[in-house]
């Protein structure tokens, strides 16, 4: 049975290539109900017309079901024509919803990946920020050759990162395990793609110096504010956690 839902957006993650939706961006977030979200298929295009939403805004939508869609029991299918852009959440409120939310992936590898798929962490130590060669490059960017139409006229291909990053963290004061989990926040990779822009441009030497400017940005300065939180969720094929988005507070957020 269709409804209606209000989500507050914690995370959108870089674009994939999907046989059936074309270029999708998997979107998660936390209902008015407090209830964790993850919406799908939000195609590439809603970020370039006039139902674009960002992070940290509230949304309403219409779901297909109130079943879940997949074998994960956070999500959802939507009807896209349906979203609404409500306006941006305050931090403080965004934070309050958070906190209710916060768990350890010792809690969460411990629980059947059908009863729970997605969570929050707050890392308690940040350990390390590495690069791994992208082992699936090749074959994502023949994907990639595909266009998105906007509107009828302008096409938009999407940029396949060559290099792939992950955290190495503990997630929690109790913590005995150094967890290694992939980032696949949008910001991250939207970091990365221009920063290796500059790199052909000539303006970094090489491919070190970007790796340098994402892990100074992701590893240094983000995590040093006030409150920095890992969405984390499962890998629809695999099962696997990874790290799906960062939060944290801009200059522009309200607490």
């Amino acid at each position: 049975m269709k409804m209606k839902e209000k989500l507050l957006v914690l995370t959108k993650t870089y674009p994939i290539v999907s046989k059936k939706y074309e270029h999708l961006v998997c979107v998660a977030g936390i209902t008015d109900k407090g209830e964790l979200r993850r919406i799908y298929p939000v195609p590439f295009e809603v970020f370039w017309n006039e139902k674009s939403f960002k992070k940290k805004n509230w949304i309403e939508y219409e779901t297909e079901s109130d079943e879940p869609s997949d074998h994960r029991p956070e999500s959802r299918k939507i009807i896209t024509k349906t979203i609404k852009d409500l306006g941006p959440a305050s931090f403080k409120e965004l934070k309050e919803l958070i906190e209710q939310k916060i768990i350890s992936l010792e809690e969460l590898y411990a629980k059947n990946p059908r009863e729970v798929s997605l969570g929050i962490i707050k890392p308690n130590k940040l350990i390390d920020f590495v690069e791994e060669a992208n082992e699936n490059y090749k074959k994502i960017k023949e994907k990639g050759k595909q266009t998105t139409l906007i509107d009828g006229e302008s096409a938009v291909k999407i940029w396949i990162p060559k290099n792939l990053f992950s955290y190495k963290f503990n997630c929690s004061e109790s913590c005995p395990i150094q967890h290694k989990i992939m980032c696949e926040d949008w910001e991250l990779i939207a970091l990365y793609r221009n920063c290796d822009k500059y790199r052909e441009q000539g303006k970094y030497k090489d491919e070190k110096v970007v790796f340098e400017k994402v892990k100074d940005k992701f590893f240094n300065v983000l995590p040093n504010k006030r409150d920095f939180y890992f969405v984390v969720g499962t890998h629809y094929r695999f099962k696997t956690y990874i790290v799906v988005g960062v939060i944290y507070p801009k200059k522009a957020d309200k607490y």
